[in-house]
C-alpha cells in the first residue's frame, strides 16, 4: 500500500508565515528578549534613540531648547543564507517513517512535511543563536554555520568595555561584569549572558555559598536573578562553548532581518523532474551593539 502524501504543500502553505517568523524573527533564546530591527535588506543603521531631556525653570514664559536626543548611528551588516534539502520518500520509509506512522496512525497517516519543519526550525533557531553571538567572518571564515557575519563577541571584543581583573570562576567572572556596568544600564534593566555551562557553574556557586535565601529568579526558563542586585544572569545556547559573560540592557543589542518582502523563504514542494521532495530556506540575519560603552565584558580562564 502506498503513502497518501499528496496533502504535504498544505502544511507549508497553511503556516508559512509562522514558520519564517519563528526562524527568521522571533526565534528562541537571545532573539525573544533584544531589539528586532526589520526592513534590513542588506545593511542598515541602528533606529535606536536615546533622549536625555533638561529639566528647565518654567516660571517665565520663554522656551529655550536643552537636552540630547542621540541616535545610534551604527551599521548592522546583514548577511544572506540559505538551506537547500532534499529528500527522496523511499529512503525516509526505510529509515524512520514506521516509528511516525505509528505515532500518528490515526491523525495523520504520515507527518513527513510537519515533523521535517519542525525539525528544522529547530535546528536553525539553534544556529542562528550561535551564529549571532559568536559569529566571525574572519576567524571562522571556514566554519560554515559562522561565517556569515560578526556576532555580538566580536564587535564587543573591538569596541566593548572589558571588566578589570582576572577572572578564574564563573561567580567572579559575573560580579566582575556587573560591577562594572554602568548605572544607566542597571537603570535599563541589566542582563548578563552567560553559556549553559557558565551558567551551571554559577548555579553551583550560589548553592555552595548558601545564596538561595534570596529571589532564584525563574530557573526553569535559565534566569537567576543575581544577589542583591536587579541584574539577571540570563542563559543562552549562542555562548555555548564560549567563556565569555556580557553585561548590558536587552534593548542595547539589535538583531537585524528584513521580514517586509518576500526575501524570507520556507518551501517544500515535489520535484517532478527528480522524483524528490526539496525544502528551500532563506532569509537573512545580522546583528549590532547599539551602544558599546554600554556593553562589559569579562573571560573566566584556566
Amino acid at each position: 500500500m502506498a503513502y497518501n502524501v499528496s496533502s504535504l504543500p498544505a502544511y507549508v502553505q497553511d503556516n508559512h508565515d509562522l514558520l519564517v517568523k519563528n526562524f527568521a524573527l522571533v526565534g528562541a533564546g537571545t532573539r525573544s528578549r533584544i531589539s528586532i530591527q526589520t526592513g534590513v535588506k542588506q545593511n542598515a543603521y541602528i533606529n535606536l534613540l536615546n533622549l536625555t531631556p533638561t529639566l528647565q525653570s518654567g516660571a517665565g514664559c520663554n522656551f529655550t531648547a536643552a537636552g540630547d536626543a542621540l541616535i545610534s548611528q551604527r551599521l548592522i551588516e546583514t548577511a544572506q543564507i540559505k538551506v537547500n534539502m532534499e529528500f527522496c520518500e523511499k529512503n525516509l520509509l526505510a529509515k524512520y517513517a514506521e516509528y511516525l506512522v505509528k505515532v500518528n496512525a490515526v491523525d495523520n497517516p504520515f507527518p513527513f512535511e510537519e515533523y521535517i519543519t519542525t525539525a528544522l526550525t529547530d535546528e536553525l533557531n539553534k544556529k542562528i543563536e550561535k551564529l549571532i553571538w559568536q559569529g566571525d567572518k574572519t576567524t571562522h571564515s571556514s566554519d560554515s554555520d559562522l561565517k556569515w557575519i560578526d556576532g555580538f563577541l566580536h564587535i564587543l571584543n573591538a569596541e566593548g568595555v572589558k571588566a578589570e581583573g582576572t577572572f578564574t570562576t564563573a561567580y567572579d567572572a559575573i560580579l566582575g561584569v556587573y560591577e562594572a556596568l554602568p548605572e544607566e544600564v542597571l537603570e535599563r534593566g541589566a542582563e548578563i549572558y552567560v553559556s549553559p555551562a557558565v551558567f551551571r557553574e554559577f548555579m553551583q556557586a550560589m548553592v555552595a555559598k548558601n545564596y538561595f535565601n534570596y529571589n532564584p529568579g525563574n530557573q526553569e526558563f535559565g534566569e537567576f536573578l543575581l544577589p542583591g542586585s536587579d541584574a539577571k544572569i540570563v542563559r543562552t545556547q549562542g555562548l555555548a562553548g564560549s567563556k565569555v559573560v556580557v553585561g548590558t540592557f536587552a534593548q542595547n543589542l539589535v538583531y537585524g532581518c528584513d521580514m517586509e518582502n518576500d526575501a524570507e523563504k520556507f518551501d517544500i514542494w515535489f520535484s517532478q523532474d527528480n522524483r524528490t521532495w526539496r525544502v528551500a530556506v532563506e532569509w537573512n540575519s545580522g546583528v549590532q551593539i547599539a551602544f558599546p560603552d554600554m556593553a562589559v565584558t569579562a573571560s573566566i580562564t584556566e
